[in-house]
């Protein structure tokens, strides 16, 4: 079987990237079944937190993610969380400016398919 590369955001009242995992693995074994080669986050193995990388949504931050892509293997998962002016503007894309507690986390990797 092969791989292929997967990129998911999670925004929601987190108290861990753990939750927010979780919940990522639960929203696609419900959206693609709970084949372990459906080619989503829940193929994976668990995940691994990165504080090294620019500002999510910029040319850089695609650059040091398709540079993490190259170095990583199948199954794995890097988690990022997305803080600040970033973080606003994603809550206000959706509705949730003011909310309090609200955190974002953005998964990718490598799944199995």
């Amino acid at each position: 079987m092969g791989a292929c590369d997967f990129s998911r955001l999670k925004l929601g009242k987190f108290k861990t990237a753990r939750e927010a995992y979780r919940e990522a693995v639960e929203d696609a074994e419900y959206e693609d079944g709970h084949d372990s080669y459906n080619g989503t986050i829940s193929t994976t193995d668990g995940f691994y937190t990165r504080t090294d990388n620019p500002r999510y949504g910029t040319a850089a931050f695609d650059k040091w993610e398709e540079k993490m892509l190259s170095q990583i293997n199948k199954r794995d998962c890097c988690c990022i969380e997305i803080t600040g002016a970033v973080l606003k503007r994603i809550k206000e894309r959706r509705n949730l400016k003011g909310k309090k507690g609200i955190r974002a986390y953005y998964f990718f990797g490598w799944a199995a398919c």
